[in-house]
């Protein structure tokens, strides 16, 4: 009977065990990936270990200078949002709904006889809806308009885009913004575009532009206060997340002010008489007008400009709010995955994350409960555990690099967007890589002390003698001795 209820015992033990070693793998990846998901000091370190306060500027003049003339409908028509029902059906009827899906998301690119089925659905429904919002515009463009777009891309060529009967190649489309920018007409901007003296900046114009507004000191502080108060939001500690713009708004109305006028104004054509009028001030204009005057006109220019500067900026408020205070609504049952209360949820999980290191100490306190009789036996209980646990842990640890850069190549990379440059995907995997080398390297070294140490309790078991004529492992219903 009492070796009966030893092997009972030694089984119960060893399922505790195993149980152990799944719980513990899993609780020392997830309690590290909440600890460093939740946490304000990884993105802190990865924003400033990989320079991205002193090259941002750059990237974001990049960005703005190349995003104006892409025309993602001239690119793919099939991704163009703004299309008419039977466009639509013809689409589905071609593809199937779950492959327009995918090719309208951009997920996948249409192979050669789908684009020819894209061509037969564009010539039966909707050139005119996938021909982009700058060629519809010549049919309403002023005649300087109109004729600087015939001299850029020739007679038959603006025939064809000015009937719509077919969209602009990307290099037809950066002429013809081109003639819509130095029209100064507005009309970009009237349609929520970007105003026409924007248009005229160059990357490095946006570079300097944006240094002069945020420094990468000040820029620094600002983000990591927000990354601060977005965690503290997420524990409860604070019911809205907001970053302060008083030193901002101080700073443009002191001399960077001028600094930034200067540099919008001198990266924009030579002034007009009439120009330079509505520039002083001397004659009325509908929207705002900047150019570039004669050096000797900047003194009395540049103080206008200021003054309507200081004007906006004080219609700027002190605070701005980058998360409102969360009111779930009653009257939805949706929600998303996380229900219809998403803060509430990620705080449970937050908590969750935080207290699953205690699931794989019950199944350790009980494998010691039915195993460990002698010092000897709780070395092997507690060493070959911790061994196995240490070793799995840390072969997932080593292998997680390789498959994040294959999961990036293969399920990020090819749906970034076009407007972003490469600099920019770069720099997004490099973050991305950046917390997660953090990440494994807390796992390896956690998982290569359970190891190192699992494997000294287990083969320093072989040295130590047990007693004579004592069993093992006992019931447990006998004296512990």
């Amino acid at each position: 009977m009492r070796k009966f209820f030893t092997g009972v015992a030694r089984f119960l033990a060893g399922i505790f065990a195993i149980l152990f070693v799944i719980t513990a793998v899993l609780a020392l990846i997830l309690f590290n990936l909440g600890r460093q998901l939740f946490n304000a000091n990884p993105y802190k370190n990865a924003l400033s270990d990989l320079n991205v306060y002193e090259t941002l500027p750059a990237l974001v003049g990049r960005i703005l200078t190349s995003g104006i003339s892409i025309n993602p409908c001239a690119e793919n028509p099939i991704t163009c949002e703004d299309i008419s029902p039977e466009l639509r059906a013809c689409y589905e009827q071609a593809f199937g709904e779950e492959r327009y899906v995918a090719l309208a998301s951009g997920q996948d690119q249409p192979t050669d006889s789908e684009s020819q089925a894209v061509q037969s659905c564009l010539d039966q429904y909707g050139e005119s809806n996938t021909t982009g919002n700058e060629e519809n515009k010549l049919q309403t463009a002023s005649p300087e308009v109109q004729d600087c777009v015939r001299q850029a891309v020739g007679e038959t060529a603006y025939n064809e885009l000015y009937s719509n009967q077919r969209p602009p190649t990307e290099a037809e489309q950066q002429q013809v913004q081109t003639c819509f920018g130095d029209s100064g007409s507005g009309d970009s901007a009237g349609e929520g575009g970007m105003p026409p003296f924007f248009q005229n900046l160059t990357a490095e114009d946006w570079e300097a532009i944006l240094r002069i507004i945020v420094p990468p000191d000040e820029m620094k502080a600002m983000v990591e206060s927000i990354l601060d108060g977005v965690f503290a939001y997420l524990d409860g500690e604070v019911d809205q997340v907001t970053v302060s713009l008083v030193s901002l708004k101080d700073r443009l109305a002191g001399p960077a002010g001028e600094d930034l006028i200067l540099q919008i104004i001198t990266s924009q054509p030579t002034c007009t008489e009439e120009e330079m009028s509505q520039l002083t001030g001397t004659t009325s204009s509908e929207g705002m007008v900047l150019c570039n005057p004669p050096e000797e006109m900047l003194p009395l220019v540049v103080p206008v400009l200021q003054q309507q500067l200081k004007d906006v900026l004080l219609q700027i408020p002190d605070e701005a709010v980058i998360i409102k205070p969360y009111a779930p609504d009653s009257s939805s049952s949706g929600g998303g995955p996380l229900g219809n209360a998403p803060i509430a949820a990620i705080r449970i999980i937050r908590l969750i994350l935080r207290l699953i290191p205690l699931l794989p100490l019950v199944f350790l306190l009980l494998v010691t409960l039915f195993g460990v009789r002698s010092l000897k036996g709780w070395m092997r209980w507690w060493g070959i555990p911790f061994f196995f646990t240490g070793g799995i842990t840390l072969g997932l640890g080593i292998a997680a690099a390789p498959a994040l850069t294959r999961a990036w190549n293969t399920f990020i990379e090819p749906r970034i967007p076009a407007f972003l440059t490469a600099d920019v995907a770069n720099l997004g995997r490099d973050f991305v890589q950046y917390i997660a080398q953090n990440l494994t390297e807390r796992i390896v070294f956690q998982s290569l002390v359970l190891l190192i140490v699992g494997l000294a309790a287990w083969i320093g078991s072989y040295f130590i003698k047990a007693k004579t004529g004592q069993e093992e492992t006992l019931p447990p219903t006998s004296p512990i001795s």
